[in-house]
């Protein structure tokens, strides 16, 4: 009777074994992890798998399954995806892609800089890897600007960066500096920005690319409004922001595109310098931004008050036409 017992009971256990088996075979396991490399001529994928309760962190070759296309997946890809075990391997299955997480950056708080705000103290490296700060320029009127050298769209950092060359030769020797804030700091190491610096003419002496710790860096950046969100295919997606800062430091004014002329920005700062109310240069200043801002970067270059008095030429011309055919109209009509 106990031996009978005892079969019995080894019975049961080697069955709800083989069942338990079974049931993990049907429910495939759960694998999220980094694509480290993908070889769509054998469909694979070699992948970083995360920790778990059950195992550490693992570099592991899969399979794919038909119906994954091994074209869709890139080395640098979070997934989460399905693990089967088969005779011949790891079998991976329903492959998706997980979107990337947000740089720390957009997790921070900032105060937000307005005009008339004091420049924070925030320390730099510059493409010579010497530290500055924005207090090392006081006496001296500058326009900041942010940029990171991967940028592929010519209408936003390398436009930017052409206009520093344009205020670069405008500016000559006088008490102005130029300073571009990389939004890459991690990448854009003093030598990146050297490199840089080159394709624009870039005078260390009078036109600053700065760099640093990635913490402090990107929280100077946020204290303007620009947070960088990493796109695996764009780069990085951010807003533009150009500062203009006074003599003493303080914060002057800011152009929010791209493309904006150098004549007006000059024009700006010289009447800050002066305090004068050049109200002509300052109306001239305020059209070409609302320009800008309104036309987007295909207008930048134009003045203000050239392309006001254009629209109003136009629209006065176009007004009289209208008078002209209208009475001419009415008067065939009596």
């Amino acid at each position: 009777m106990i031996r009978r017992l005892a079969r019995l009971t080894l019975c049961g256990l080697l069955l709800g074994t083989m069942l338990r088996f079974e049931a993990a075979a049907a429910h495939p396991e759960r694998v999220t992890g980094l694509v480290l490399t993908v070889l769509p001529e054998r469909h694979e994928a070699v992948v970083r798998r995360d920790p778990s309760a059950s195992q550490p962190a693992l570099t592991t070759l899969f399979r794919l399954s038909p119906r994954t296309d091994a074209g869709s997946l890139h080395a640098g890809e979070r997934i989460v995806a399905g693990a089967e075990r088969e005779p011949d391997g790891l079998l991976l299955d329903d492959v998706r892609v997980v979107p990337a997480t947000p740089p720390p950056s957009v997790l921070r708080t900032a105060h937000q800089l307005q005009v008339g705000d004091q420049m924070p103290a925030t320390q730099f490296v510059d493409q010579l890897g010497r530290r500055f700060g924005f207090a090392d320029f006081r006496e001296k009127s500058v326009v900041l600007a942010f940029i990171y050298t991967r940028c592929r769209d010519p209408k936003e950092c390398p436009l930017i960066s052409s206009n520093f060359h344009v205020l670069q030769a405008r500016f000559a020797n006088g008490p102005y500096h130029l300073v571009e804030v990389t939004l890459d700091p991690a990448y854009d190491r003093p030598s990146v920005l050297a490199r840089y610096g080159k394709l624009f003419d870039a005078d260390a002496k009078r036109w600053t690319l700065g760099t640093g710790d990635p913490d402090a860096v990107l929280d100077f950046a946020l204290r303007f409004g620009l947070d960088p969100f990493a796109d695996p295919r764009l780069g990085l997606i951010h807003t533009e922001r150009t500062v203009l800062i006074g003599p003493d430091g303080k914060i002057v004014d800011f152009m929010d595109q791209a493309g904006w002329n150098a004549a007006d920005v000059i024009a700006r700062l010289q009447g800050a310098e002066s305090h004068s109310s050049n109200l002509l240069a300052r109306l001239d200043f305020e059209l070409s931004k609302v320009a800008v801002a309104v036309c987007g970067d295909s207008v930048a270059g134009f003045s203000g008050l050239q392309d006001l008095g254009i629209v109003l030429v136009i629209f006065g011309g176009g007004a009289w036409f209208l008078q002209r055919v209208g009475r001419k109209i009415f008067a065939e009509r009596i």
